[in-house]
Protein backbone atom coordinates (compact mmCIF):
# COMPACT_ATOMS: atom_id res chain seq x y z
CA UNK A 1 0.00 0.00 0.00
CA UNK A 2 1.30 3.52 -1.15
CA UNK A 3 2.01 5.57 2.39
CA UNK A 4 0.88 9.42 1.62
CA UNK A 5 4.14 10.71 3.49
CA UNK A 6 3.73 13.80 5.69
CA UNK A 7 6.52 15.19 3.02
CA UNK A 8 3.98 15.56 0.35
CA UNK A 9 1.43 16.90 2.46
CA UNK A 10 3.35 19.68 3.78
CA UNK A 11 4.40 20.05 0.39
CA UNK A 12 1.11 19.93 -0.89
CA UNK A 13 -0.03 22.56 1.91
CA UNK A 14 2.51 24.63 0.68
CA UNK A 15 1.38 24.24 -2.90
CA UNK A 16 -1.98 25.48 -2.15
CA UNK A 17 -0.88 28.42 -0.42
CA UNK A 18 1.22 29.26 -2.61
CA UNK A 19 -2.02 29.02 -5.69
CA UNK A 20 -3.82 31.11 -3.10
CA UNK A 21 -1.91 33.66 -3.16
CA UNK A 22 -1.48 33.79 -6.88
CA UNK A 23 -5.67 33.74 -6.84
CA UNK A 24 -5.58 36.48 -4.53
CA UNK A 25 -3.51 38.80 -6.45
CA UNK A 26 -5.02 38.15 -9.81
CA UNK A 27 -8.19 39.10 -8.09
CA UNK A 28 -6.17 42.17 -7.35
CA UNK A 29 -4.96 42.88 -10.88
CA UNK A 30 -8.43 41.82 -12.28
CA UNK A 31 -10.37 44.69 -10.14
CA UNK A 32 -7.21 47.13 -10.69
CA UNK A 33 -8.09 46.81 -14.21
CA UNK A 34 -11.54 47.09 -13.86
CA UNK A 35 -10.97 50.61 -11.72
CA UNK A 36 -10.13 53.10 -14.58
CA UNK A 37 -7.25 54.87 -15.46
CA UNK A 38 -6.91 56.04 -12.05
CA UNK A 39 -6.00 53.00 -10.21
CA UNK A 40 -2.99 51.75 -7.81
CA UNK A 41 -1.26 49.77 -9.93
CA UNK A 42 -1.42 51.76 -13.17
CA UNK A 43 0.57 54.60 -12.20
CA UNK A 44 3.90 53.75 -13.87
CA UNK A 45 1.76 53.21 -17.20
CA UNK A 46 0.46 56.83 -16.92
CA UNK A 47 3.84 57.80 -17.09
CA UNK A 48 4.69 55.90 -19.32
CA UNK A 49 1.79 56.50 -22.18
CA UNK A 50 2.26 60.42 -21.02
CA UNK A 51 6.08 60.02 -22.12
CA UNK A 52 4.15 58.17 -25.31
CA UNK A 53 1.98 61.10 -26.06
CA UNK A 54 5.37 63.53 -25.76
CA UNK A 55 7.23 61.44 -28.26
CA UNK A 56 4.61 61.46 -31.06
CA UNK A 57 3.95 65.64 -30.04
CA UNK A 58 7.94 65.37 -31.19
CA UNK A 59 8.07 63.50 -34.41
CA UNK A 60 4.78 64.57 -36.13
CA UNK A 61 5.33 67.99 -36.56
CA UNK A 62 6.37 68.30 -40.52
CA UNK A 63 6.02 64.68 -41.52
CA UNK A 64 3.87 63.14 -44.31
CA UNK A 65 0.79 60.68 -43.24
CA UNK A 66 3.62 57.65 -44.28
CA UNK A 67 6.02 58.89 -42.19
CA UNK A 68 3.58 58.96 -39.48
CA UNK A 69 2.98 55.64 -39.88
CA UNK A 70 6.24 54.40 -39.90
CA UNK A 71 6.59 56.13 -36.49
CA UNK A 72 3.29 54.61 -35.15
CA UNK A 73 4.49 50.91 -36.39
CA UNK A 74 7.66 51.25 -34.73
CA UNK A 75 5.98 52.47 -31.31
CA UNK A 76 3.69 49.52 -32.21
CA UNK A 77 6.36 46.61 -32.75
CA UNK A 78 8.28 47.73 -29.52
CA UNK A 79 5.45 47.83 -26.89
CA UNK A 80 3.17 45.16 -28.61
CA UNK A 81 0.14 47.56 -28.87
CA UNK A 82 -1.76 49.48 -31.56
CA UNK A 83 -1.62 53.05 -31.61
CA UNK A 84 -4.11 55.51 -33.29
CA UNK A 85 -3.95 59.34 -33.33
CA UNK A 86 -7.34 61.31 -33.31
CA UNK A 87 -7.85 64.87 -34.09
CA UNK A 88 -10.12 66.62 -31.06
CA UNK A 89 -12.89 65.94 -33.19
CA UNK A 90 -12.46 62.29 -33.92
CA UNK A 91 -11.29 62.54 -37.01
CA UNK A 92 -8.33 60.03 -37.67
CA UNK A 93 -5.13 61.25 -38.40
CA UNK A 94 -2.95 58.37 -37.81
CA UNK A 95 -3.05 54.70 -37.59
CA UNK A 96 -5.29 51.87 -38.72
CA UNK A 97 -9.02 52.85 -38.66
CA UNK A 98 -10.83 50.72 -35.78
CA UNK A 99 -13.93 52.05 -35.51
CA UNK A 100 -13.79 53.11 -31.88
CA UNK A 101 -17.34 53.19 -30.22
CA UNK A 102 -19.25 56.19 -28.73
CA UNK A 103 -17.62 56.60 -25.48
CA UNK A 104 -14.52 56.71 -27.13
CA UNK A 105 -14.99 59.22 -29.46
CA UNK A 106 -16.66 61.26 -26.43
CA UNK A 107 -13.96 61.30 -24.64
CA UNK A 108 -11.76 62.69 -27.68
CA UNK A 109 -13.86 65.23 -28.20
CA UNK A 110 -14.15 66.40 -25.01
CA UNK A 111 -11.63 69.16 -23.60
CA UNK A 112 -9.91 68.63 -20.82
CA UNK A 113 -9.58 71.46 -18.06
CA UNK A 114 -7.51 74.38 -18.18
CA UNK A 115 -7.17 73.25 -22.42
CA UNK A 116 -9.07 74.46 -25.29
CA UNK A 117 -8.51 74.59 -28.55
CA UNK A 118 -7.14 77.53 -29.98
CA UNK A 119 -8.71 80.04 -32.10
CA UNK A 120 -7.14 81.13 -35.47
CA UNK A 121 -4.20 83.88 -35.14
CA UNK A 122 -5.90 87.51 -36.04
CA UNK A 123 -2.79 89.39 -35.05
CA UNK A 124 0.63 88.21 -35.95
CA UNK A 125 1.69 88.41 -32.54
CA UNK A 126 -1.16 85.63 -30.89
CA UNK A 127 0.21 83.68 -28.34
CA UNK A 128 -1.34 80.42 -28.00
CA UNK A 129 -2.91 79.51 -24.45
CA UNK A 130 -0.48 77.23 -22.31
CA UNK A 131 -0.61 73.73 -22.66
CA UNK A 132 -1.91 71.95 -19.30
CA UNK A 133 1.31 71.07 -17.08
CA UNK A 134 -0.45 67.29 -16.71
CA UNK A 135 -1.97 65.78 -20.20
CA UNK A 136 -5.13 64.34 -19.35
CA UNK A 137 -5.68 61.02 -20.04
CA UNK A 138 -8.96 58.60 -20.31
CA UNK A 139 -9.26 54.40 -20.44
CA UNK A 140 -12.42 52.93 -21.92
CA UNK A 141 -12.86 48.96 -21.35
CA UNK A 142 -15.04 47.74 -24.52
CA UNK A 143 -17.01 44.71 -24.36
CA UNK A 144 -17.69 43.52 -28.13
CA UNK A 145 -14.83 42.63 -28.76
CA UNK A 146 -13.01 43.37 -25.66
CA UNK A 147 -10.27 45.61 -25.92
CA UNK A 148 -9.22 48.55 -23.89
CA UNK A 149 -8.59 52.56 -25.36
CA UNK A 150 -6.30 54.57 -23.40
CA UNK A 151 -5.87 57.68 -24.44
CA UNK A 152 -3.54 60.94 -23.82
CA UNK A 153 -3.92 64.62 -24.70
CA UNK A 154 -1.54 65.23 -27.28
CA UNK A 155 -1.00 68.57 -28.54
CA UNK A 156 0.50 68.79 -31.87
CA UNK A 157 1.91 71.84 -33.37
CA UNK A 158 2.25 71.01 -37.92
CA UNK A 159 4.18 73.82 -38.91
CA UNK A 160 7.13 75.71 -36.94
CA UNK A 161 5.51 78.65 -35.02
CA UNK A 162 1.90 77.55 -35.68
CA UNK A 163 -0.23 76.92 -31.74
CA UNK A 164 -0.62 73.21 -31.09
CA UNK A 165 -3.97 71.73 -31.66
CA UNK A 166 -4.77 69.42 -29.41
CA UNK A 167 -5.35 65.90 -30.50
CA UNK A 168 -5.28 62.39 -28.89
CA UNK A 169 -3.23 59.85 -29.30
CA UNK A 170 -5.20 55.90 -27.83
CA UNK A 171 -3.98 53.11 -27.85
CA UNK A 172 -5.51 49.92 -28.08
CA UNK A 173 -5.27 46.63 -26.98
CA UNK A 174 -7.05 43.57 -25.69
CA UNK A 175 -5.44 43.37 -22.32
CA UNK A 176 -3.51 45.36 -20.40
CA UNK A 177 -1.12 42.53 -18.94
CA UNK A 178 0.71 41.85 -22.33
CA UNK A 179 2.78 45.28 -23.15
CA UNK A 180 5.60 46.79 -21.02
CA UNK A 181 3.98 49.62 -21.57
CA UNK A 182 1.40 48.86 -18.35
CA UNK A 183 3.41 46.90 -16.52
CA UNK A 184 7.21 45.54 -16.37
CA UNK A 185 6.65 41.87 -15.61
CA UNK A 186 10.51 41.76 -14.50
CA UNK A 187 9.93 43.24 -11.10
CA UNK A 188 7.30 40.69 -10.82
CA UNK A 189 8.87 37.72 -11.30
CA UNK A 190 12.33 38.55 -9.76
CA UNK A 191 9.89 39.30 -6.47
CA UNK A 192 7.92 36.09 -7.03
CA UNK A 193 11.77 34.39 -7.36
CA UNK A 194 12.48 35.80 -3.86
CA UNK A 195 9.55 34.78 -1.82
CA UNK A 196 9.65 31.44 -3.31
CA UNK A 197 13.15 31.42 -2.18
CA UNK A 198 12.49 32.78 1.09
CA UNK A 199 9.56 30.12 1.32
CA UNK A 200 12.21 27.48 0.59
CA UNK A 201 14.69 28.59 3.24
CA UNK A 202 11.93 29.07 5.95
CA UNK A 203 10.10 25.73 5.17
CA UNK A 204 12.79 23.17 3.88
CA UNK A 205 14.71 23.01 7.80
CA UNK A 206 11.69 22.42 9.23
CA UNK A 207 9.95 20.01 7.11
CA UNK A 208 13.37 18.10 6.74
CA UNK A 209 13.64 17.73 9.94
CA UNK A 210 10.19 16.89 10.77
CA UNK A 211 10.23 14.11 7.92
CA UNK A 212 13.65 12.54 9.02
CA UNK A 213 12.44 12.47 12.71
CA UNK A 214 9.75 10.81 11.61
CA UNK A 215 10.54 8.78 9.49
CA UNK A 216 13.44 7.41 11.75
CA UNK A 217 10.36 6.58 14.20
CA UNK A 218 8.42 4.86 12.19
CA UNK A 219 11.20 2.75 11.24
CA UNK A 220 11.88 2.09 14.92
CA UNK A 221 8.47 1.30 15.56
CA UNK A 222 8.26 -1.37 13.03
CA UNK A 223 11.44 -3.00 14.24
CA UNK A 224 9.96 -2.81 17.73
CA UNK A 225 6.75 -4.63 16.34
CA UNK A 226 9.40 -7.14 15.13
CA UNK A 227 10.72 -7.88 18.02
CA UNK A 228 13.92 -6.31 17.33
CA UNK A 229 14.49 -3.59 20.01
CA UNK A 230 17.71 -2.35 19.24
CA UNK A 231 16.30 0.73 17.69
CA UNK A 232 17.67 4.05 17.01
CA UNK A 233 15.43 7.41 17.33
CA UNK A 234 16.11 11.41 17.34
CA UNK A 235 15.48 11.76 21.11
CA UNK A 236 16.48 14.40 23.23
CA UNK A 237 18.14 16.81 19.98
CA UNK A 238 15.24 19.45 20.89
CA UNK A 239 12.53 20.28 23.05
CA UNK A 240 9.49 20.04 20.89
CA UNK A 241 7.13 17.14 21.09
CA UNK A 242 9.04 15.07 18.23
CA UNK A 243 11.87 15.19 20.60
CA UNK A 244 9.85 14.25 23.53
CA UNK A 245 8.10 11.30 21.34
CA UNK A 246 11.66 9.86 20.09
CA UNK A 247 12.90 9.95 24.13
CA UNK A 248 9.09 8.01 24.68
CA UNK A 249 9.96 5.34 22.06
CA UNK A 250 13.46 4.51 22.96
CA UNK A 251 12.73 4.33 26.65
CA UNK A 252 9.61 2.23 26.00
CA UNK A 253 12.19 0.06 23.57
CA UNK A 254 14.66 -0.77 26.56
CA UNK A 255 12.40 -1.53 28.35
CA UNK A 256 10.46 -3.90 26.00
CA UNK A 257 14.09 -5.33 25.70
CA UNK A 258 14.70 -5.86 29.32
CA UNK A 259 10.97 -7.42 29.80
CA UNK A 260 11.53 -9.76 26.61
CA UNK A 261 14.89 -10.77 27.34
CA UNK A 262 13.95 -11.33 31.18
CA UNK A 263 10.91 -13.50 30.32
CA UNK A 264 13.00 -15.41 27.39
CA UNK A 265 15.56 -16.32 30.04
CA UNK A 266 13.33 -16.94 32.49
CA UNK A 267 11.48 -19.31 30.13
CA UNK A 268 15.09 -20.82 29.42
CA UNK A 269 15.50 -21.44 33.25
CA UNK A 270 12.74 -23.06 34.14
CA UNK A 271 12.84 -25.53 31.05
CA UNK A 272 16.57 -25.82 31.79
CA UNK A 273 15.29 -26.69 35.75
CA UNK A 274 12.18 -29.35 34.42
CA UNK A 275 14.74 -31.42 32.54
CA UNK A 276 16.43 -33.50 35.54
CA UNK A 277 13.10 -34.19 37.16
CA UNK A 278 11.28 -35.29 33.87
CA UNK A 279 14.04 -37.31 33.17
CA UNK A 280 14.08 -39.07 36.23
CA UNK A 281 10.26 -39.39 36.03
CA UNK A 282 10.75 -41.39 33.03
CA UNK A 283 13.02 -43.36 34.77
CA UNK A 284 11.05 -44.47 37.10
CA UNK A 285 7.98 -45.14 34.81
CA UNK A 286 10.08 -47.19 33.30
CA UNK A 287 10.76 -48.99 36.21
CA UNK A 288 7.64 -49.10 37.21
CA UNK A 289 6.17 -50.52 33.83
CA UNK A 290 8.64 -53.69 34.33
CA UNK A 291 7.19 -54.09 37.92
CA UNK A 292 3.57 -53.32 37.61
CA UNK A 293 0.52 -55.80 37.48
CA UNK A 294 -1.16 -56.11 33.98
CA UNK A 295 -4.26 -54.70 35.53
CA UNK A 296 -2.57 -51.39 36.28
CA UNK A 297 -0.47 -51.52 33.04
CA UNK A 298 -2.60 -49.04 30.88
CA UNK A 299 -2.10 -46.36 33.84
CA UNK A 300 1.47 -46.80 34.16
CA UNK A 301 1.53 -46.23 30.22
CA UNK A 302 -0.65 -43.17 30.25
CA UNK A 303 1.69 -41.73 32.83
CA UNK A 304 4.28 -42.56 30.40
CA UNK A 305 2.82 -40.48 27.49
CA UNK A 306 2.05 -37.68 29.78
CA UNK A 307 5.89 -37.63 30.57
CA UNK A 308 6.58 -37.95 27.20
CA UNK A 309 4.01 -34.76 25.82
CA UNK A 310 5.87 -32.62 28.56
CA UNK A 311 9.10 -33.56 27.43
CA UNK A 312 8.41 -32.41 24.06
CA UNK A 313 7.17 -29.28 25.56
CA UNK A 314 10.16 -28.90 27.23
CA UNK A 315 12.22 -29.43 24.34
CA UNK A 316 10.27 -26.31 22.75
CA UNK A 317 10.72 -24.23 25.10
CA UNK A 318 14.70 -24.88 25.00
CA UNK A 319 14.69 -24.39 21.42
CA UNK A 320 12.42 -21.49 21.75
CA UNK A 321 14.89 -19.41 23.82
CA UNK A 322 17.94 -20.91 22.72
CA UNK A 323 18.30 -18.27 20.08
CA UNK A 324 17.80 -15.40 22.91
CA UNK A 325 20.67 -16.87 25.07
CA UNK A 326 23.28 -17.30 22.29
CA UNK A 327 25.31 -15.82 19.93
CA UNK A 328 24.70 -16.88 16.13
CA UNK A 329 27.24 -17.97 13.94
CA UNK A 330 26.15 -16.64 10.30
CA UNK A 331 28.15 -18.68 7.49
CA UNK A 332 27.38 -19.67 4.64
CA UNK A 333 24.99 -23.03 4.37
CA UNK A 334 24.33 -24.99 1.36
CA UNK A 335 20.74 -24.96 1.45
CA UNK A 336 19.78 -28.15 -0.93
CA UNK A 337 21.87 -30.21 1.41
CA UNK A 338 20.37 -28.84 4.31
CA UNK A 339 16.90 -29.32 2.61
CA UNK A 340 17.37 -32.87 2.14
CA UNK A 341 18.77 -33.57 5.38
CA UNK A 342 16.17 -32.29 6.98
CA UNK A 343 13.19 -33.88 4.70
CA UNK A 344 14.89 -37.47 5.37
CA UNK A 345 14.51 -37.03 9.33
CA UNK A 346 11.07 -35.66 9.35
CA UNK A 347 9.03 -37.72 6.75
CA UNK A 348 8.57 -40.21 8.92
CA UNK A 349 4.95 -40.73 7.76
CA UNK A 350 6.38 -41.49 4.47
CA UNK A 351 3.87 -38.37 3.01
CA UNK A 352 4.63 -37.02 -0.62
CA UNK A 353 7.57 -34.77 -0.10
CA UNK A 354 9.47 -33.37 -2.51
CA UNK A 355 12.34 -30.60 -2.90
CA UNK A 356 13.43 -28.95 -5.92
CA UNK A 357 16.66 -26.58 -5.32
CA UNK A 358 19.18 -25.34 -7.26
CA UNK A 359 22.77 -26.97 -5.87
CA UNK A 360 24.42 -23.95 -6.21
CA UNK A 361 22.52 -21.71 -3.30
CA UNK A 362 24.13 -21.14 -0.30
CA UNK A 363 22.71 -18.53 2.51
CA UNK A 364 24.45 -16.43 4.89
CA UNK A 365 22.77 -18.43 8.47
CA UNK A 366 23.51 -20.34 11.76
CA UNK A 367 22.97 -23.95 10.52
CA UNK A 368 21.57 -25.45 13.66
CA UNK A 369 18.93 -22.24 13.44
CA UNK A 370 18.18 -22.64 10.16
CA UNK A 371 17.80 -26.35 10.32
CA UNK A 372 15.45 -26.20 13.42
CA UNK A 373 13.80 -23.34 11.94
CA UNK A 374 13.56 -26.21 8.17
CA UNK A 375 12.52 -29.18 10.50
CA UNK A 376 9.89 -27.32 12.23
CA UNK A 377 8.15 -25.80 9.15
CA UNK A 378 8.39 -29.63 7.43
CA UNK A 379 7.16 -30.97 10.71
CA UNK A 380 4.16 -28.79 11.10
CA UNK A 381 3.29 -29.44 6.38
CA UNK A 382 3.81 -33.10 6.96
CA UNK A 383 1.09 -33.20 10.42
CA UNK A 384 -1.62 -30.79 9.08
CA UNK A 385 -1.19 -31.53 5.52
CA UNK A 386 0.25 -34.43 4.89
CA UNK A 387 -2.64 -36.44 3.56
CA UNK A 388 -3.65 -33.86 1.52
CA UNK A 389 -1.40 -34.06 -1.41
CA UNK A 390 2.11 -32.91 -2.32
CA UNK A 391 4.13 -30.87 -0.14
CA UNK A 392 7.08 -29.06 -2.36
CA UNK A 393 9.82 -27.29 -1.35
CA UNK A 394 11.63 -25.17 -3.32
CA UNK A 395 13.86 -21.86 -3.41
CA UNK A 396 14.58 -19.19 -5.46
CA UNK A 397 16.68 -15.68 -5.73
CA UNK A 398 14.92 -12.16 -6.17
CA UNK A 399 17.28 -8.98 -5.61
CA UNK A 400 16.48 -6.73 -2.38
CA UNK A 401 15.70 -3.68 -1.22
CA UNK A 402 19.05 -2.80 -0.41
CA UNK A 403 19.90 -4.32 -4.33
CA UNK A 404 22.12 -7.65 -2.90
CA UNK A 405 21.09 -10.74 -3.57
CA UNK A 406 18.05 -12.97 -1.53
CA UNK A 407 16.82 -16.66 -1.49
CA UNK A 408 13.16 -17.22 -0.86
CA UNK A 409 12.60 -20.59 0.58
CA UNK A 410 9.44 -21.80 0.45
CA UNK A 411 7.41 -24.54 1.35
CA UNK A 412 4.22 -24.83 0.30
CA UNK A 413 1.16 -28.15 0.92
CA UNK A 414 -1.93 -28.92 -0.01
CA UNK A 415 -4.21 -28.55 3.44
CA UNK A 416 -7.12 -26.34 4.60
CA UNK A 417 -4.49 -23.12 5.10
CA UNK A 418 -5.40 -20.33 7.52
CA UNK A 419 -8.06 -17.99 7.85
CA UNK A 420 -6.17 -14.81 7.21
CA UNK A 421 -6.24 -12.73 9.99
CA UNK A 422 -4.36 -15.78 11.44
CA UNK A 423 -1.58 -15.54 8.97
CA UNK A 424 0.74 -13.64 11.50
CA UNK A 425 -0.87 -14.83 14.83
CA UNK A 426 0.86 -18.04 14.36
CA UNK A 427 4.05 -16.93 14.47
CA UNK A 428 2.97 -15.84 17.87
CA UNK A 429 4.38 -18.41 20.90
CA UNK A 430 1.68 -20.21 22.47
CA UNK A 431 -0.98 -19.35 19.79
CA UNK A 432 -3.09 -22.35 18.04
CA UNK A 433 -5.15 -21.94 15.56
CA UNK A 434 -7.38 -24.20 16.59
CA UNK A 435 -8.32 -23.65 20.34
CA UNK A 436 -10.26 -26.86 21.24
CA UNK A 437 -7.48 -29.33 20.18
CA UNK A 438 -6.09 -30.91 22.72
CA UNK A 439 -2.42 -30.42 23.86
CA UNK A 440 -1.72 -33.99 22.36
CA UNK A 441 -2.90 -33.31 19.15
CA UNK A 442 -2.63 -29.86 18.44
CA UNK A 443 1.39 -29.13 20.60
CA UNK A 444 1.87 -25.59 22.48
CA UNK A 445 1.56 -23.30 19.73
CA UNK A 446 5.50 -22.90 19.50
CA UNK A 447 6.44 -24.71 16.40
CA UNK A 448 6.35 -21.21 14.12
CA UNK A 449 7.02 -18.91 16.93
CA UNK A 450 10.34 -21.14 16.61
CA UNK A 451 10.79 -20.66 13.36
CA UNK A 452 10.69 -16.71 13.38
CA UNK A 453 12.91 -16.99 16.45
CA UNK A 454 15.47 -19.19 14.68
CA UNK A 455 15.12 -17.33 11.39
CA UNK A 456 15.75 -13.73 13.42
CA UNK A 457 18.98 -15.19 13.90
CA UNK A 458 20.03 -15.91 10.54
CA UNK A 459 19.19 -12.23 9.64
CA UNK A 460 16.39 -12.97 7.86
CA UNK A 461 12.14 -13.19 7.64
CA UNK A 462 9.41 -15.74 7.58
CA UNK A 463 6.03 -14.81 6.42
CA UNK A 464 2.95 -17.19 5.46
CA UNK A 465 0.73 -16.81 2.93
CA UNK A 466 -2.93 -18.89 1.36
CA UNK A 467 -2.34 -20.67 -1.51
CA UNK A 468 -4.75 -20.97 -4.38
CA UNK A 469 -7.58 -22.75 -4.84
CA UNK A 470 -5.98 -24.61 -1.16
CA UNK A 471 -2.95 -24.83 1.16
CA UNK A 472 -0.50 -22.82 2.92
CA UNK A 473 2.89 -21.34 1.78
CA UNK A 474 5.30 -20.26 4.23
CA UNK A 475 8.20 -18.25 2.78
CA UNK A 476 11.61 -17.73 4.48
CA UNK A 477 13.96 -15.16 3.41
CA UNK A 478 17.55 -14.61 3.54
CA UNK A 479 20.73 -13.30 2.48
CA UNK A 480 22.32 -15.20 -0.16
CA UNK A 481 26.15 -16.14 0.23
CA UNK A 482 28.83 -15.99 -2.21
CA UNK A 483 30.07 -19.27 -1.95
CA UNK A 484 30.12 -22.08 1.05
Amino acid sequence: MNRFRIGAQIGITLGINLALLLLLLAAFLSNQNRSGIESLWFAPARENIRALGSLVEAQFPGKTPAERSVILETLQKRYRVTLVVYEDTGRLIGGPDLHPPTSVLQEIRRSPVGWSAPAPPEEPTFIPPPKPAVRAMFLVKEDDPSRYWIGVNTPIAWSTGAPPVRHALVVVTPTLLSSPLFIDWTPWIFGSAIALLVSILCWYPLVRRVTRSIDAMRVAASHIAEGRFKVDVPAGQGRDELSELGGSIARMATQLSQLANGQTRFLADIAHELCAPILRIQLSAGILEQRAPATDLQHVQRLERDVEHMSALVADLLSFTKGAVRTPDLKPVALAELVKAVADRENTQQANLTADLDESIAVMADRESLERAVGNVVRNAIRYAGYAGPIHIGAERYAGSDATSHIRLTVEDCGPGLPEKELEAVFAPFYRPDASRAPGTGGAGLGLAIVRKCIEVCGGKVSCSNRQPRGLSVDIHLREAESV
